[in-house]
């Protein structure tokens, strides 16, 4: 331990020595902004966690569209899952991504009174549906890969609100299919609620066996084929490896048409770009509370250093070099910080985790598509931003640090 450490630690920083209100508004100036950083670090990233889990669940990470074909020199109606391009997918993929043959299509759901224009969804019924069967409010989700299944939907709470119905109740359903117009009598099986307004009022989940009927489509065909369950930041590089497989594969005579890949990247760039302008608004705040922390560090540690002028002045004509002024009073300032982290961390991530498994501070879902704040609480994050603030702040407190050094021994002495 050196000299300067030891001396630091002789001079308190609350009473007996030193200014107690000084003490105070540097320690809460701390820890609030650190509080606010890590409420906000935590809420934006649960809050996109949240917005991109919903929209992952409604649309394909990764979508293989109906091909074009070459020779014919028009795109096709329909993408076949034939061994070929099974075998693509699985060596582009890994090896738990979740494929899924689907088909969309555009309808209309009718009663009495009331219709409603929705896109119909049908997905492979060997797929897990997790996030499909975890917003059912009300029924249950059918078992699709039985026959006696093949009419039954689930609706969202809020198109049953607008059509008047209920699990169990008969409702038409209506397609155009070529200029034909398909009728079909659907049962409601059950009622979805997942709080993504745009989604909830269109989404109709139906049979992908009873919409292959509908459109004309053979068992091994549909309309695209959906890829989840991948990691966010695999999406494009994925897209990409998958594309360029695909081109290889139509030039090497493997595939007979060419099948364009997408993604949720392009799909639901609307929702993206907006989220993306989440990070801006962290970065204004990090900055502000750096600023506000920043500025009542230096507030006091400068009267904390003009309350031991005296000291600085004893500590000089005793021959101390003004490296270890700075030192002494660097460490004082530091030992500030380190009051402000420890009560911040305690607070602030204490009331994420009662957020985080309480939900007690709601949300209106039709604003803000989720029903409570979300929290992500991700610790390697949070560690980071502690050894942030602990350089930044070392960085502030050089500036009174320096002036403490710079201090003449007579002029100290003589102070009062």
């Amino acid at each position: 331990m050196n000299t300067a450490f030891r001396i630091s630690r002789r001079l308190r920083l609350g009473s007996g020595g030193g200014s107690p209100a000084a003490v105070v508004i540097a320690v809460v100036g701390v820890a609030l902004s650190v509080m606010i950083m890590e409420f906000t670090l935590a809420i934006v990233v649960g809050f996109k966690s949240g917005i991109v889990a919903k929209l992952a669940g409604f649309d394909a990470q990764i979508s293989v569209g109906a091909p074009y074909s070459a020779n014919e020199a028009l795109s096709l109606p329909f993408v076949t899952r034939s061994e070929t391009l099974d075998s693509i997918l699985r060596l582009n993929l890994p090896a738990d991504a979740d494929v899924r043959l689907a088909i969309r299509q555009p309808g209309m759901l009718k009663t009495t009174d009331d219709f409603e224009g929705v896109v119909f969804i049908g997905q492979s019924a060997d797929a897990p549906f997790t996030f499909e069967k975890a917003n059912i409010v009300e029924g249950e989700w059918p078992v699709y890969s039985s026959d006696s299944c093949d009419n039954q939907i689930v609706i969202s709470r809020q198109l049953a609100n607008a059509l008047k119905l209920g699990v169990g109740d008969k409702v038409y359903s209506t397609f155009i299919i070529d200029e034909d117009i398909k009728l079909r009598r659907h049962t409601v099986a059950g009622l979805y609620e997942s709080d993504f307004g745009d989604y909830d009022r269109s989404v109709v989940y139906a049979s992908l066996r009873g919409l292959q009927r509908v459109v004309g489509a053979d068992s091994l065909q549909g309309n695209a084929i959906d890829i989840r369950g991948l990691n966010e930041e695999d999406i494009d590089p994925l897209t990409q490896s998958l594309q360029h497989t695909l081109v290889d594969a139509v030039a090497t005579r493997r595939l007979s048409e060419f099948c364009h890949v997408g993604n949720i990247h392009n799909s639901g760039a609307l929702y993206y770009n907006w989220l993306a302008l989440l990070d801006t608004n962290v970065s204004v705040i990090f900055i502000l509370m750096l600023a506000v922390s920043g500025f009542t560090l230096i507030s006091s540690l400068f009267v904390l250093i003009l309350e031991r002028i005296s000291t600085i002045g004893i500590l000089r004509a005793m021959g101390a070099p003004r490296s270890m002024i700075r030192e002494i009073f660097t460490d004082m300032g530091l030992r500030l910080v380190g009051r402000g982290l420890l009560i911040g961390n305690v607070l602030g991530i204490g009331l994420l985790l009662v957020q985080k498994y309480t939900s007690a501070i709601p949300l209106d879902p039709d604003m803000y598509y989720l029903s409570a704040v979300p929290v992500e609480i991700r610790p390697w994050w949070f560690v980071i931003l502690n050894v942030g603030i602990i350089a930044v702040s070392w960085l502030i407190l050089y500036i009174p640090a320096r002036s403490a050094s710079k201090v003449s021994p007579s002029e100290a002495i003589d102070y009062d």
